[in-house]
């Protein structure tokens, strides 16, 4: 994103160079399950200024049970400091790792924008709405897993359209984020079938289960929206199983709750 001038930390009257920050992210792709590596560049300025304490914390805006948008975390960062002078003139470089968790959500599909907000928040205070911060947007691609369902609804007829993010569990599955993933495919061509699916991965180092139902937009809560039908799907299984037929099984089992 480029330096970010850090106003708020003692002379902001204009007559010295305020002190900066950019936090760069040197993890070339970054995937759910998989390491995230960077490091903050803080520069002194003419002032020089204290770390008080390093934060950095992955976030994504979902949308809470009545539709408003939220932010949540999704997991924090390991900074190698966190209290700290930078004096005036000085530029410090402190670098940072961590692990996106398997349930990340992700913010595009084979280089596509689904308009999913995930970011990167660096603070130099323990205050969560602290305006000395960095804000880096994350771009997070679809594993393979995900591409290869995705492509069996594909060869179905069903294409991606977009995607949302619920501030909540899945009801009765052992998760470790209360967010997840809502994937939406449709099929305009054939006004005999689903208009519009909605698929939620729910991945771990194993795999996914995949759950399918019908869309509802407008609706937030997980029991208020039509049954879901489900199928697991392993990441050994990429490129050595056509879940072509586990698809067309599923969406025979939605039909059969039209009956």
């Amino acid at each position: 994103m480029g330096f970010r001038r850090l106003f708020g930390l003692g002379n902001d009257s204009g007559d010295q160079e305020p002190p900066e920050i950019d936090t760069q992210i040197t993890t070339f792709t970054l995937l759910p399950g998989h390491v995230i590596e960077g490091e903050v560049v803080l520069k002194g300025g003419g002032q020089g200024f204290k770390v008080e304490h390093l934060n950095l914390d992955v976030m994504a805006k979902g949308h809470s049970y009545n539709g408003t948008v939220t932010e949540e975390m999704v997991t924090g960062l390991d900074a190698r400091r966190y209290s700290f002078d930078v004096a005036p003139g000085a530029e410090a470089r402190v670098p940072f790792n961590g692990r996106l968790p398997w349930e990340c959500p992700v913010t595009e599909l084979r280089g596509l924008a689904l308009g999913v907000d995930v970011s990167l928040t660096t603070r130099l205070r323990w205050e969560t709405e602290s305006p000395v911060r960095d804000l880096d947007f994350l771009h997070i691609a679809a594993p393979p897993l995900y591409e290869a369902v995705l492509d069996a609804f594909a060869g179905e007829g069903y294409h991606v359209d977009g995607s949302q993010l619920i501030d909540a569990y899945i009801p009765d599955v052992e998760a470790h984020e209360g967010l997840y993933q809502i994937f939406f495919v449709s099929d305009p061509t054939n006004p005999g079938r689903f208009g519009e699916l909605e698929i939620v991965f729910h991945q771990n180092m194993v795999g996914a289960m995949v759950y399918v139902r019908r869309a509802a937009r407008s609706t937030f809560e997980w029991e208020e929206k039509p049954p879901a039908r489900l199928f697991p799907a392993a990441h050994h299984e990429v490129g050595q199983v056509d879940f072509g037929e586990r698809v067309r099984g599923t969406l025979a089992e939605l039909a059969l709750l039209d009956r």
